[in-house]
């Protein structure tokens, strides 16, 4: 039970993405307030178990992850790294960690990744491929773990598309969102991410911030994750994301339904702007 829970939130964790990889501009338009305004950092978050539900497989948890966003000549990369230990109610722990690199151009029409997945230390899964948006569809290649061309939805969102979207709402005041999300990751690459945004809050995070990038208000927007194949009514699991207008995560909540994790914003550095001809 744990394993299955561990192996879970592996494929699952690449929401972090979604809040913490803000960047590039929508398809349809040139760059927004929101990408105008974006910091280029590193930052490192300790996760903890928040809550659990009775007869969970998990009854303790912790780890840690770092994130690295930067903008670069020809569009935006996001790394995400994470450490994760979960405990079950047997004594049985299971020792998850998971990798994943993105590159979006900064028109959302060309999409590069890789996911690694490792158990107890040993690498249980690898997909890595590259996405491009055409004028009447988002053709997928995958190069790992098999060779495969699919095809989704013009429509279809990438991730730091999505994020500056996001942030855009709720720079606008807007209070609701749903779209259709591609990251490449898991058995379930493709979500409908429905979101509610508050109102502009103040910073309270205690995070070592020399460049004072993490105290500026933020937004929470709180997202429910529903896999586009599947007609359950139910979410697959939520988040909910603390946005820095200037695209700093500044604390995270997921609900995997029989336990929540919270990521706590401990570290943060800006990253110098890139140097291009």
């Amino acid at each position: 039970m744990v394993r299955n829970a561990a192996g879970r939130y592996a494929t699952l964790a690449v929401a972090v993405a979604f809040g913490a990889a803000l960047g590039g501009c929508s398809a349809q338009a040139g760059p927004s307030a929101a990408a105008n305004g974006l910091v280029s950092h590193v930052a490192e978050y300790k996760l903890r178990l928040v809550s659990t539900r009775a007869n969970s497989s998990v009854v303790a948890a912790r780890g840690a992850f770092g994130f690295r966003f930067e903008k670069v000549c020809d569009g935006w990369i996001s790394e995400y790294r994470n450490s994760l230990i979960l405990q079950g109610p047997q004594g049985g722990a299971v020792n998850s960690s998971y990798s994943m690199t993105q590159w979006e151009d900064f028109a959302a029409k060309h999409y590069r990744f890789r996911v690694r997945d490792f158990q107890d230390g040993y690498l249980t899964d690898e997909v890595n491929g590259n996405a491009e948006r055409l004028d009447d569809k988002v053709v997928v290649h995958y190069e790992k773990p098999v060779d495969v061309t699919e095809e989704l939805p013009v429509d279809t969102l990438f991730p730091t598309q999505h994020s500056i979207k996001l942030l855009q709402h709720a720079i606008d005041g807007d209070v609701f969102a749903s779209d259709r999300v591609f990251d490449g990751a898991g058995d379930t690459p493709v979500y409908h991410i429905s979101a509610v945004i508050s109102g502009k809050m103040k910073a309270e995070n205690a995070a070592i911030d020399a460049n004072h990038i993490a105290d500026t208000p933020f937004h929470r927007v709180s997202m429910a994750f529903f896999p586009v194949d599947d007609d359950e009514e139910q979410p697959a699991y939520e988040m909910s994301v603390d946005y820095g207008q200037n695209g700093i995560t500044q604390g995270l909540v997921q609900n995997f339904g029989d336990f929540k994790l919270r990521g706590d914003l401990v570290k943060v550095r800006e990253l110098p702007p890139p140097q291009c001809d």
